[in-house]
């Protein structure tokens, strides 16, 4: 709990920091904003400037255009500006709802409500829940269900968190195009499912860490999704098991 409790103090520092700079500089972008117009306006009085266009003084009204066409080209590169700098703060309060959100999951398990429910059933649900995502990966899906396969208690509300975490992972991990294969069947006094894709691989030294809080390789991961993973799994009585190779893909 205590490296938790760091860890997600940590975490959250990055994207506020990242906010209050972005803030800064939509506050300087403002500030141009509001001044440019007195700043890049023509020195030349409105009253004069009248009488002069009056005159059918062309050039001093092309002038005056052009100047006007180049306050209006700084205040439009402003507001663009000002948009990116949204984005991103956007972007960040996102990823810190996202975080917190994983972070309760993970140490505030909610209680199992058990149902009679097909891993065939829950791992379709999730292929069509994560389709637009996969096909706009380019992903090749293989299905190897097995028939017949006994129902089992569990919840399939948290099951199917279990295989979207483990299918997202699967999906990022390979750049673009690659396979992903899930399979289901039955050993034993219990059922299993397993997700494969053909991406890099994970080294050795990363697989001994994979489960930890907070690790992760992926750029803008909170690496508490394997560890929501492994408590659900576990609350179910179950288990889960990883293999890889560099190179040629993880199950």
């Amino acid at each position: 709990l205590t490296l938790l409790a760091a860890s997600v103090a940590h975490e959250i520092g990055n994207p506020l920091n990242a906010l209050h700079i972005h803030l800064q500089l939509m506050e300087r972008e403002l500030k141009k904003l509001k001044t440019s117009r007195w700043d890049e306006a023509p020195d030349e009085p409105v009253a004069r400037r009248n009488e002069t266009a009056a005159r059918g003084d062309a050039h001093s009204t092309k002038a005056f255009r052009l100047r006007n066409r180049v306050i209006e080209s700084g205040a439009a590169e402003t507001a663009k500006k000002l948009e990116q700098y949204l984005d991103v703060a956007k972007g960040e309060i996102h990823r810190l709802d996202y975080i917190v959100t994983q972070f309760l999951q993970a140490i505030r398990p909610a209680p199992l409500r058990l149902q009679m429910v097909s891993l065939n059933d829950a791992v379709e649900k999730t292929l069509e829940l994560l389709r637009p995502e996969i096909e706009n990966r380019g992903v090749t899906v293989k299905t190897k269900l097995a028939a017949n396969l006994t129902a089992t208690p569990a919840d399939a509300t948290q099951l199917q968190q279990v295989l979207v975490n483990l299918v997202k992972n699967a999906v990022q991990a390979m750049t673009t195009g690659g396979t992903l294969t899930l399979q289901t069947g039955e050993a034993g006094d219990g059922v299993w499912v397993s997700v494969a894709d053909t991406g890099g691989g994970i080294p050795q030294e990363q697989i001994n860490r994979i489960f930890e809080p907070f690790y992760t390789t992926k750029k803008k991961g909170s690496g508490l999704g394997l560890m929501i993973v492994q408590r659900i799994v576990r609350a179910h009585n179950g288990r889960i098991e990883l293999e890889s190779n560099v190179g040629r893909g993880t199950t």
